[in-house]
């Protein structure tokens, strides 16, 4: 036998597997109104009226699929 055999073991790879996110994770993560009016004041930004966007969003939303499904 010679020395230079080389070994037939690859080795093998771990991949690290993500968790998922959930709601729960985004709810803690991303701030609440008056928290974000605090962030928004205290960097000098303009105070956005999230829930305006919010009930915007939602008529536009039920308008197109009512739109849709009329054919």
């Amino acid at each position: 036998m010679s020395s230079s055999t080389r070994s037939t073991k690859t080795k093998a790879r771990v991949v690290q597997l993500r968790k998922g996110t959930t709601l729960e994770m985004v709810r803690l993560c991303c701030p609440d109104g008056h928290q974000a009016t605090l962030i928004s004041e205290s960097f000098g930004l303009p105070v956005l009226d999230s829930d305006g966007i919010r009930e915007f969003h939602e008529r536009s939303l039920i308008e197109s699929a009512d739109t849709l499904s009329e054919g």
